[in-house]
């Protein structure tokens, strides 16, 4: 097994502790506290990794990878609040392997590796699994400017 494939298992075994129940599921909901511990944990395994993390009117995660200013986001990701009593990879096992692959690029990429020619961005969407929160339809269409009140995903420059 790679290195990053145990660093995976690792990082997906300590996340599913936010909510874990004994069963081998979790439950986290949208905007429960286990979602916002699970949240920040997220957030903090970003910034570890180089993304700087942005959110959106309506909670939506971004982990913004930035190779090239001004050039175009490639965007993965899913959800890592859960269904009800669900299983520990509902929606977050995509965060997590996105944000992987995400991360892996950025490192490649920032030490010369490879070079791309466009940004990375890995979402957690807030309330994409029904139950708390907005429906997923208006969680995806406040991400792609749909609903006008949301702010671009997109890092402000500093001037």
């Amino acid at each position: 097994m790679s290195a990053l494939h145990q660093a995976f298992l690792r990082d997906f075994r300590q996340m599913s502790r936010n909510g874990g129940l004994e069963s081998g599921g979790v439950e986290r909901q949208a905007a429960t506290t286990a979602d916002g511990l699970n949240r920040q944990w997220f957030a903090g395994w970003l910034t570890a990794r180089g993304a700087t993390v942005h959110y959106d009117a309506i909670g939506n995660q971004f982990g913004l990878f930035e190779l090239r200013p001004g050039a175009p986001y490639v965007m993965v990701g899913s959800h890592l609040d859960s269904q009800p009593r669900a299983g520990r990879f509902d929606g977050a096992y995509g965060v997590l392997a996105g944000a992987s692959v995400c991360a892996e690029l950025y490192r490649a990429a920032s030490s010369g590796e490879t070079e791309l020619t466009y940004n990375l961005c890995v979402v957690n969407w807030t309330g994409s699994a029904p139950g708390r929160a907005s429906s997923p339809v208006d969680v995806r269409r406040a991400a792609t400017r749909k609903r006008s009140d949301v702010v671009e995903p997109r890092p402000r420059r500093r001037t």
